[in-house]
């Protein structure tokens, strides 16, 4: 009996000494919160021999947790009314064997496939994708996002489109800039001045909550070769009924001499939409999308506005589907200006529109967006509370 005990206290002194008493204390703030995720920051010495969950001190039920590193969990507050806060208590167990993945990574030949379950929710071009017959070498791309799915399945993205051939689904590019005093567009392939291109994936995490991958990307300019290097990374969450990931982006300048991104019309994180909101496309269009902004701009009026977020929806396979995009507050010139074309199915965040700026040798820019895929009309409920999940996130407190 007193060697059962004994290992019963070897067994529990050996757990992370801070996840024997760790509670974690949320407040709303102004907002009720609901499928929130919540990142914590722990002190240091977190073991990742063990797996965490938390326990809620007000109706002690098991609430899933994961740890991203010793110093970073994660978890999904379910709901809590505005004005109120909750207390969780980290708790930890033995790791399981073969624990499941809510969100799965695939790395294949050509990319990686990111689903929730069973469901497809994006695929990553890591090889690169040639354009359609007769058209140009040089469109060729790697480094974006296509397709991207709807919950229900339909593709909402297009890559190579009729008439603008240099779309490439999610991707992210400069246009007028100058280096070397010499104009270096790496957005308008056809020009052949530049292009952006994927790396390598310089990490690969696949969590029981969300998973995340790292990549590596290019600006390269024609004439001159790597200008910019690009790390994407990343986090896909793990819903269902609607997706939601996040990119953040950070351009460091490699060269030796200065990357100047000079005041343009367009420019920056982009999004271009399905063939079937393509007028030009006249074998598969059917609709035109309908832009709306937190702002409450259209259409007709979004061009050069700015935006803490913006929905594209439309029809596509018969229903209709969209994508909201939400920038950061801790953005560059937050709320950037937006590019929306009155005609083709395209947008991006376009800093540049409100003025130049430039990128040193070794200096960096950064960038963070949420994206939301859902089936149907945009529900303004939820886009506003993941708004403010993003501008105004709750409070995290860790109570020792």
């Amino acid at each position: 009996m007193k060697k059962v005990l004994f290992a019963a206290l070897i067994g529990w002194l050996s757990l992370p000494v801070q996840a024997q008493s760790l509670r974690i204390e949320v407040e709303a703030g102004p907002h009720a919160r609901r499928q929130t995720p919540v990142y914590v920051t722990l002190p240091e010495g977190q073991s990742t021999d063990y797996d965490y969950y938390l326990q809620s001190s007000q109706t002690k039920k098991r609430v899933e947790a994961q740890l991203l590193d010793p110093a970073t969990l994660f978890f999904v507050l379910d709901s809590l009314p505005a004005q109120s806060r909750a207390t969780f208590t980290l708790k930890s167990e033995r790791l399981k064997k073969n624990p499941k993945s809510k969100v799965l990574l695939d790395e294949q030949a050509e990319g990686i496939r990111v689903s929730v379950g069973t469901k497809p929710v994006f695929f990553y071009q890591t090889k690169e994708a040639l354009p359609p017959a007769g058209k140009p070498d040089y469109y060729k791309r790697s480094g974006f996002i296509h397709p991207l799915y709807s919950p229900a399945q339909q593709v909402l993205t297009d890559d190579f489109p009729v008439g603008h051939t240099h779309h490439h689904a999610l991707f992210s590019a400069w246009v007028n800039t100058t280096y070397k005093d010499s104009l270096v567009d790496f957005w308008n392939q056809h020009l052949r001045k530049g292009t952006v291109e994927h790396v390598q994936v310089l990490d690969f995490f696949h969590g029981t909550l969300v998973s995340r991958f790292k990549t590596q990307l290019r600006s390269v300019s024609t004439a001159f070769g790597e200008v910019l290097r690009e790390n994407w990374t990343v986090t896909v969450y793990p819903f269902s009924d609607y997706f939601l990931f996040d990119i953040a982006t950070e351009q460091t300048n490699t060269s030796r001499d200065t990357l100047f991104l000079n005041k343009y019309t367009y420019g920056g994180m982009a999004f271009r939409g399905s063939r079937e909101w393509n007028r030009t496309d006249s074998a598969h269009f059917t609709n035109r999308w309908q832009i709306l902004t937190d702002l409450g701009h259209d259409n007709q009026t979004a061009n050069h506005t700015h935006a803490r977020w913006v929905d594209a929806t439309g029809t596509v396979a018969g229903s209709l589907a969209g994508l909201t995009v939400f920038g950061f507050p801790d953005n560059y010139r937050y709320p950037q200006a937006i590019r929306v074309h009155p005609d083709m199915p395209y947008w991006c965040y376009a800093p540049i529109v409100d003025g130049a700026f430039y990128i040193p040798p070794g200096g960096t820019y950064q960038a963070r967006y949420r994206y939301y895929v859902h089936n149907g009309a945009p529900n303004l409920d939820q886009i506003r509370r993941i708004a403010q999940d993003v501008v105004e996130p709750v409070t995290v407190r860790v109570l020792e």
